[in-house]
């Protein structure tokens, strides 16, 4: 994670589960010298998103290209 400039994470609804994503969470916001930019992926028909990962996002975006890849050049460095 230290080379990049922005975290992306899935925001499916295990995520709020999964102790990686947390750890991945707590790794972007407090983990280096700056906090790295968090960008929230939705799947596609997505009915319930982990509250924990929207929370944290600083972007939350659908799973289409476009819109991932808009939300990494306005947040990245």
């Amino acid at each position: 994670m230290s080379p990049c400039g922005v975290v992306l994470i899935l925001a499916g609804a295990y995520a709020t589960c999964s102790k990686w994503i947390n750890i991945e969470i707590d790794l972007a916001q407090s983990g280096f010298t700056y906090p790295k930019p968090v960008v929230a992926i939705e799947p596609w028909a997505s009915e319930r998103t982990s509250l924990r990962v929207k929370q944290a996002a600083d972007r939350i975006v659908r799973w289409n290209k476009d819109s991932v890849v808009k939300a990494i050049r306005k947040l990245a460095n």
